[in-house]
């Protein structure tokens, strides 16, 4: 039964591994390139990893944004007042009015 190309390189790999020695050394007394070595390396890596191997999909709700992020602020002195849609702009006047002669 003949080895397949896979097989070979899941066995030289093996060997680098056990030799200790760098990939330079190891593949030059093997007669391979480093290319070669990086390139199974990497393609064996991918085929264990189970991240690589998988893809997972989640659900995302999304949502109107609160309506407070739809407020303008208005700071008058150390007062803060939070502008929403639809407010009351002499209701407004006159809060800034008293505030002015407060701060």
């Amino acid at each position: 039964m003949e080895e397949t190309l896979q097989e070979i390189w899941e066995n030289r790999i093996a060997a680098y591994q056990e030799s200790g020695q760098t990939m330079k050394a190891w593949c030059a007394e093997q007669n391979l390139t480093v290319h070669q070595l990086k390139y199974w390396l990497s393609k064996a890596q991918r085929q264990h990893s189970p991240a690589a191997t998988s893809t997972t999909f989640r659900a995302v709700a999304v949502t109107a944004p609160e309506a407070e992020s739809a407020s303008l602020w208005v700071k008058v002195g150390s007062a803060r007042i939070a502008v929403r849609p639809g407010f009351e702009p002499q209701l407004l006047r006159d809060v800034v009015a008293a505030l002015e002669t407060l701060c």
